[in-house]
């Protein structure tokens, strides 16, 4: 594969191991076919079923039209058909004027069906309608409506195992089934967390958070861990430590700076350790380190209060200066300045 060429249209999809070449491989040979192929994306949740779709469409030549993901699990049954194939003026009770379904909407495009595994058995029978003639039915309509849509169809359920139980139809499985690409959870490509880690630091940076960096010894630890999140807990995870690292003021990300889930032998839920494991006992918790007499939401506005004065001190009052060196807009600098009811600075005295 022309690695040059993938980095051009594929920017958002990271990873050199052999394992997301694969997947990589099967974007490049869908941009060279028609683009009326259906594909099947399977895989855990969180290993980027949607950004290989978008990836996909950007790759053929749908790429200036519309791309619409729909999650079928999460609007309501009774709603999804009117949301894909839209209505007419008074079909139903609150219908007071025509809309367009998704399939409408991403007419020359591409709709994105993820988690179809949860779509009724009823809209089941309505979707294979599309896929063999092309055409939606808008609900209270007396005309289909011819559509040119690529579908792209996604789901973390076992199908197969689905349509033997009689949960979903058949003849659709294999309407869908063209061109299946499963994807690789992380633990299957281990050789991606350090190129992902740098990404994700990267996108926080562009929207403003400072730079970090996470050292070998985070990574080789983080190389260890299972990810039963995959890719969204990972990014997830660089998130929450860049949160921590502007509160403690430093860039270089160690493994003592991970938690404790990294460092357990289970690693069976991704918890990101907000609990503390069995083996901590309640006098472990880090309420023991608060002042006597002082509650958190107190102690902690004595942080902010002193991390504030020193800000204001260290920039002779400059209150924009101190808001870059907090790492917040100066507006929010102002307001918190007030809440705390600080004093205003002023230069010290030369006699």
């Amino acid at each position: 594969m022309d690695r040059n060429k993938s980095k051009k249209y594929h920017t958002n999809i990271v990873g050199e191991s052999p394992a997301w070449g694969r997947i990589l491989n099967d974007v490049t040979a869908l941009s060279h076919a028609p683009s009326t192929v259906t594909v099947f994306l399977t895989g855990e949740t969180g290993t980027g079923k949607e950004v290989i779709a978008r990836a996909i469409h950007d790759t053929s030549d749908r790429a200036g039209r519309m791309f619409i993901p729909i999650n079928c699990a999460a609007i309501p049954a009774d709603l999804l058909e009117s949301v894909l194939f839209g209505h007419e003026k008074g079909a139903f009770t609150g219908a007071y004027a025509k809309s367009l379904g998704k399939f409408e909407q991403a007419e020359g495009g591409t709709i994105l069906l993820d988690e179809i595994g949860e779509m009724s058995f009823s809209l089941q029978a309505k979707l294979l309608r599309v896929l063999q003639e092309k055409q939606v039915d808008r609900i209270g309509g007396r005309e289909p409506v011819p559509v040119d849509v690529r579908i792209i169809a996604a789901t973390h359920r076992d199908l197969q195992k689905k349509v033997i139980d009689g949960e979903f139809r058949e003849d659709l499985y294999y309407r869908l089934n063209v061109y299946p690409i499963e994807l690789p959870p992380l633990r299957e490509r281990r050789e991606d967390i350090s190129l992902l880690v740098s990404y994700a630091a990267e996108k926080l940076a562009k929207r403003g958070y400072p730079g970090i960096h996470f050292m070998e010894d985070a990574l080789e630890v983080m190389g260890t861990y299972s990810w039963p999140g995959n890719v969204r807990e990972l990014m997830n995870l660089v998130e929450r430590i860049a949160v921590q690292c502007i509160f403690n003021k430093k860039e270089a990300v160690t493994a003592a700076d991970l938690p404790n889930c990294f460092f357990d032998s289970g690693q069976t839920e991704s918890t990101f350790c907000s609990k503390p494991s069995s083996e901590e006992s309640e006098e472990s918790l880090p309420v023991q380190a608060l002042p006597e007499g002082k509650t958190l939401p107190e102690h902690l506005l004595e942080i902010e209060r002193t991390l504030i004065l020193e800000a204001i001190h260290r920039t002779s009052g400059n209150t924009s200066s101190a808001a870059r060196k907090l790492g917040v807009p100066r507006s929010t600098l102002l307001s918190r300045i007030q809440a705390l009811s600080l004093p205003k600075w002023s230069a010290p005295s030369l006699g």
